[in-house]
């Protein structure tokens, strides 16, 4: 959409509004790092606000946009010009901090700061930036190809509807949870589908850019008129061959967006088996695991059947720095019984949130953490009460 926007205008202040965007996001994303005393609460509530702000400069932008269409006035397009403006700056300070954000997580908690797996996060994240901007030229270079001005406000407008329904709903949750809405069946259910659908928008873009690069390569077969020279001819040629070289480069990193958001994000992200519960000695009411089985910093888990007949999961991961052990219930505060699986060597990731637990906070209370439960550690074993794990048994019903 900004590459869109950019090729309608093809403005220097509507480029400077993009800059000033960046320049915004960079100041929330450092007031939340080196001021965080307080700021974090007003933080979140002024990124919700900035949804439901994205959303109306959206659907005001939309309507403007088909006003000027019809009417044609230059007043009309200098507001519309204006109205976009805005809406790059205020999507833009939105945006940006949560992409910077992703710059911190390239070294983990423990993790030498010059390794493999940093470096292999900072070349995604790389190439994700790059991908980004050349699906942006390319939407420039194919949107400004377009030969009338009603198609440049047709796909234009397209483009704004996609973004603005996405924002419209994102913010029926952010309303909601600012206490201006009140939790209704309908907005419930508008929030499970944004959460079950996240790239659904970003997949409407992508179809409404294969349609406006099919439309460029239609067009541009060869010359429509005649030309008084073949010079003027060969010239028009390669003008034309140049807006079909842009409508390919759109179609493949297009493409690339798509393969990075469904295929790799999945490998990325697809849990591995479901670990099957290990032995333990149980005496007395009293559970007991040698130290020596699960010291190797490997995700171990167990499981215990109340008299209730519940299925009590628990789990216990040597952390990386020092001697101590983190154990805790197959379950959080936050996620309900989802569990935790293993990814890689040193991951340990929550199932519903995706969330990278630090294995160093496994064992306390707060966030996506499992939740903690009394236990010993003594004679190189962990002793655990029974009753400990039957007191939290209807968190597994």
């Amino acid at each position: 959409m900004l590459g869109i926007i950019l090729s309608f205008s093809r403005k220097r202040f509507t480029s400077i509004s993009a800059w000033l965007g960046i320049l915004a996001g960079f100041i929330v994303f450092g007031v939340r790092m080196y001021d965080p005393r307080g700021m974090n609460l007003r933080l979140m509530w002024f990124n919700r606000w900035l949804i439901v702000w994205i959303a109306g400069l959206a659907i005001l932008a939309v309507i403007l946009a088909l006003m000027t269409s019809i009417f044609r006035k230059k007043f009309l397009w200098f507001v519309n010009l204006f109205s976009l403006s805005i809406l790059i700056i205020v999507s833009l300070t939105y945006l940006v901090p949560p992409v910077i954000q992703y710059t911190r997580e390239f070294i983990y908690f423990g993790e030498a700061g010059i390794s493999t797996n940093a470096m292999l996060r900072a070349l995604g994240f790389s190439l994700g930036i790059i991908v980004c901007l050349l699906l942006t030229l390319s939407a420039y270079e194919v949107h400004k190809s377009l030969n009338t001005a009603s198609q440049s406000y047709a796909f234009m407008t397209a483009s704004l509807v996609i973004f603005a329904c996405e924002f419209a709903v994102s913010s029926v949750a952010a309303l909601q949870r600012l206490k201006v809405i009140r939790l209704t069946d309908r907005v419930f259910k508008i929030m499970i589908w944004r959460g079950e659908n996240p790239n659904a928008f970003l997949f409407a873009q992508l179809t409404l850019a294969l349609i406006m690069l099919a439309f460029v390569i239609y067009t541009h077969l060869k010359p429509s008129q005649e030309f008084p020279n073949k010079a003027l001819l060969r010239k028009e040629k390669a003008r034309l061959r140049d807006c079909r070289r842009w409508s390919w480069s759109l179609c493949v990193w297009g493409a690339m967006a798509v393969f990075i958001v469904i295929v790799l994000h999945y490998y990325d992200t697809k849990p591995p088996a479901e670990v099957q519960p290990e032995p333990y000695e149980l005496n007395d009411g009293i559970i007991s695991i040698e130290l020596a089985k699960v010291s190797d910093g490997h995700l171990h888990k167990f499981s215990y059947v109340t008299p209730n007949k519940y299925d009590v999961r628990f789990l216990v991961v040597k952390k990386p720095a020092g001697t101590a052990y983190g154990v805790g219930l197959d379950a959080c505060d936050i996620c309900g019984i989802a569990g935790y699986y293993e990814r890689g060597d040193d991951e340990v990731i929550c199932r519903r949130c995706d969330v990278v637990m630090n294995k160093n906070t496994i064992g306390f209370k707060g966030g996506c953490n499992p939740v903690p439960f009394e236990y010993e550690i003594r004679a190189g074993k962990i002793f655990i009460d029974v009753k400990a794990l039957e007191a939290e048994e209807t968190r597994f019903r």
